[in-house]
């Protein structure tokens, strides 16, 4: 967030999608992609959040394991994507690193349950067709409920059609003792469930004739993460914040060099132009209009030593 002094010139640059900056500090000090800020986010988590695809590429290349990194409400870049409803981003990251889909968040839940609480329908689509398994499908968060619950609570026939079609277990309870079919019922009751069984007829196929449900298959799935994955991401973190003070130190050499170096190009080019505007010397123009408000924007929040 633009206002805390623990951002970097390269977060700041990937919120205003400076891409020309961004890559220029990322060849000179990669490293820098995985400083996050009093918010727990990476350049990564901003990017990401922005839609900002060319920038996550640059970003991914030059440290792949920063989609691993996770803000203060434990979202890596993948969730963020995944909430946002960024299909193309998230198809990156998901290359780059598919075990980050799999991590879970607060409250126990799966990006899959992001893409349902959000309405991301692509979104799901891209993570069930490429990770979906069937005890990832069928995850459950600390209330008990998978993706068919709330996305039966929340009248998402598209979804519920998609994921009924793919095999998600209508059978599972929740910690309140409900399955998703009988959400569909009590909510049919209500009036506001007909239409979905319209589309689902195959979800009442395991009720009686008297409208109970029968429990034909209770399987309870708590999806866990990785082994060793919490454990990697806090030593990670660790270290991030140990050399978070000798990063802006050096980032901010890195940016005085930077301009300095384009100021000089400039002093050798008169004015008129020697140069075309498809030149090498346009292309250091660009970075200097990228990086100037962005170092002053930046000097001047930094408090004084």
């Amino acid at each position: 967030m633009i206002g805390n002094h623990t951002e970097t010139p390269l977060h700041i640059a990937d919120m205003l999608g400076h891409l020309d900056f961004v890559k220029e500090i990322l060849a000179q000090k990669a490293e820098m992609a995985s400083v996050q800020d009093s918010q727990g986010s990476t350049p990564l988590h901003l990017a990401t959040a922005k839609g900002y695809l060319n920038i996550v590429e640059s970003l991914v290349r030059a440290y792949p394991d920063i989609c691993f990194f996770r803000d203060k409400y434990k979202r890596n870049p993948l969730h963020v994507a995944a909430m946002k409803g960024h299909v193309n981003v998230l198809e990156n990251l998901v290359g780059a690193r598919p075990d980050a889909a799999h991590s879970v968040i607060e409250h126990g839940q799966t990006i899959l349950h992001l893409c349902v609480k959000h309405n991301r329908l692509e979104a799901l689509k891209l993570l069930i067709d490429t990770l979906g398994n069937e005890q990832f499908i069928n995850s459950r968060d600390d209330d008990g409920n998978t993706i068919l619950h709330l996305a039966i609570a929340d009248k998402q026939t598209e979804t519920i059609v998609f994921l009924i079609n793919k095999g998600v277990n209508p059978n599972i309870t929740n910690s309140r003792g409900f399955t998703a079919v009988s959400l569909l019922a009590q909510g049919e009751s209500a009036g506001g469930a007909s239409e979905i069984r319209d589309y689902v007829p195959q979800i009442s196929e395991n009720q009686n004739s008297s409208g109970r449900t029968v429990h034909t298959n209770n399987t309870v799935t708590t999806f866990h993460p990785p082994i060793g994955e919490e454990e990697e991401r806090k030593e990670e973190e660790r270290k991030s914040k140990i050399k978070w003070q000798n990063s802006m130190h050096q980032t901010l050499l890195v940016v005085a060099t930077l301009l300095a170096t384009v100021a000089y190009q400039a002093t050798l080019t008169p004015p008129g132009g020697l140069w075309q505007e498809d030149s090498p010397s346009n292309d250091r123009t660009n970075v200097a209009a990228s990086i100037t408000p962005i170092w002053w924007h930046f000097a001047s929040r930094f408090p004084e030593q």
